[in-house]
This record gives C-alpha cells, sequence and structure tokens, in this order.
C-alpha cells in the first residue's frame, strides 16, 4: 500500500494512482521479457544457420565424435596415437658397381590389425667424414603385424663411398584396418657363395586362394649377426597349394661367410 501526506502531521492518504501505475508496469513486465527472449532466439538462429558448420572429417579439427583430429570415432581414418609407430631396425647400403648402390630398411609393425599406405621415408648415405653422399626419398606400404624391407635401387653415388646409412619416416601413418598375410611358409632357403653368389628360397601358399602380387627380399647374415648382402624379387602370384621357387643373384663375392638366411614377404597394397 503506498501512502502520502498532505502536510505535516496530517493523516496519510492511498495513493492511486501511484498504486495503479506499479501495477501496471508488474503487469507489463513478463511480456517485455518474453519479447526480449524470442528476439535473442531468432538473433541465435539465424546466426547458427548463416555461420556454423557441421564437424567432417576433413576440416582439420577434433570435433564431433573424433578421438583426435580428423580419426577416430565416427571417421574412417584412425588415430596414430592409438597404435605403436613402426619399429626402424636397421638400414643398410650394398654396391651393386662402382658409384650405384641399393638401399634397405629392415621395419617392423608391432599393430597386428591395422596397416598403412603411402607412408612417406627417406635414405640418407654418409662417408666416413659423415658427409652426405646422396639421399632418396619415396613412399612405403607398411603391412599389419609384420616385419617388412623397404628398398630403393640404383643410388648414384658418384666417386663417393657410402659408409653409413640411415632411413626413417618423414609422415604419420595414416592407419586402417588390414590383416597379415595368412598361410605364405618359406620351407626352405638355399645360398651358395663364391664369386658370383646366388641363393634359392621356395615358398609355400597354404592357403585355399590364389595369394599376390608380392615382393619377396632375402637378408643374409654373417656369424655375429650382421647383414652381409641382400636382394629383392617380385612373385606376381602363388597359387593355392603351389610351392614357387625364388632366385637371388649378387654381382660380387660376399665379404663374409653367410650363416642365416632371411626371407621378408610383402604383399602389394
Amino acid at each position: 500500500m503506498i501512502e502520502g501526506r498532505t502536510r505535516t502531521g496530517a493523516a496519510p492518504f492511498l495513493c492511486y494512482n501511484c498504486l495503479m501505475s506499479s501495477w501496471s508496469t508488474r503487469r507489463r513486465l513478463p511480456y517485455f521479457l518474453a519479447l526480449i527472449i524470442a528476439i535473442a532466439l531468432i538473433a541465435a538462429s539465424v546466426f547458427f544457420v548463416l555461420f556454423y558448420k557441421a564437424p567432417t572429417c576433413f576440416d582439420g579439427k577434433q570435433n564431433g565424435s573424433e578421438r583426435g583430429v580428423d580419426c577416430g570415432g565416427s571417421c574412417t581414418r584412425l588415430c596414430p596415437a592409438d597404435f605403436a609407430a613402426p619399429k626402424i631396425q636397421w638400414a643398410y647400403s650394398q654396391k651393386v658397381v662402382s658409384g650405384v648402390y641399393n638401399s634397405l630398411a629392415y621395419v617392423e609393425n608391432p599393430n597386428p590389425s591395422v596397416e598403412a599406405t603411402n607412408l612417406d621415408y627417406v635414405f640418407r648415405l654418409y662417408d666416413t667424414s659423415g658427409v652426405l653422399v646422396a639421399e632418396r626419398t619415396g613412399s612405403a606400404f607398411v603391412p599389419a603385424g609384420q616385419k617388412l624391407a623397404i628398398f630403393e635401387g640404383g643410388i648414384r653415388t658418384g666417386e663417393r663411398i657410402p659408409y653409413r646409412t640411415t632411413f626413417e619416416f618423414t609422415s604419420e601413418p595414416a592407419w586402417r584396418q588390414g590383416a597379415q598375410l595368412s598361410k605364405l611358409r618359406v620351407v626352405s632357403v638355399d645360398a651358395s657363395e663364391g664369386v658370383s653368389p646366388r641363393a634359392e628360397a621356395r615358398v609355400k601358399n597354404e592357403a585355399t586362394f590364389t595369394q599376390g602380387p608380392l615382393d619377396a627380399f632375402i637378408v643374409l647374415y654373417d656369424v655375429n649377426g650382421n647383414r652381409v648382402a641382400f636382394s629383392k624379387t617380385v612373385v606376381d602370384s602363388i597359387a593355392a597349394g603351389q610351392t614357387a621357387t625364388l632366385s637371388y643373384t649378387w654381382p660380387e663375392a660376399f665379404l663374409k661367410p653367410i650363416v642365416k638366411k632371411e626371407v621378408l614377404l610383402v604383399a602389394h597394397p
């Protein structure tokens, strides 16, 4: 109740106009607030329509259900952080003829169910003073859960002799679901040394389907486990139940006796 006075000591009276004005203001306030909320909702809707972009697997951001940037969740690309990086065991170069070398890197993918295609890499060859002699880049297929060889041939070094070879991957694996080679068994490996060394490996396909094409590498080791030589051949296919004979040759005699022989098979992507 609103009171007023006409003069000092006079009895209080009701301010009817004040009372009506206050009641009218309170009555209009909810409508005013509702109008403000409606305008804000309309503005927000317009802003959303004009500027919002739905998350995609190609926007360079981690959003939506993604576990990383454009990977995991609803994206088909798997996140590199969810898997172990390929392990580089060693890299080695051998002379083909004077001034020309082949290089090989021995790599292992410890992940049994994922593979990577087009994984960039670089070979670097150095002389005894640590000076870079030659460099070769490329991209490789890394199959699921197996040891593999990555090969570069015909690297020209001029008159300089490479002493040390390094290998590294220069991009992150774009992992995808993959399966290991199944039921390809190396039956035997024979090597003959001498002026013109050669080796022969027999590989049997114990699967019920044809497998191939394959890159087939052989690595030869001395008594201390050091690599002495390597070579590569390509197998178009091996039919179900069949055994393929793979042949390898070298232009010069080995510097050390061969004690161990290893065959690495890599399917084409």
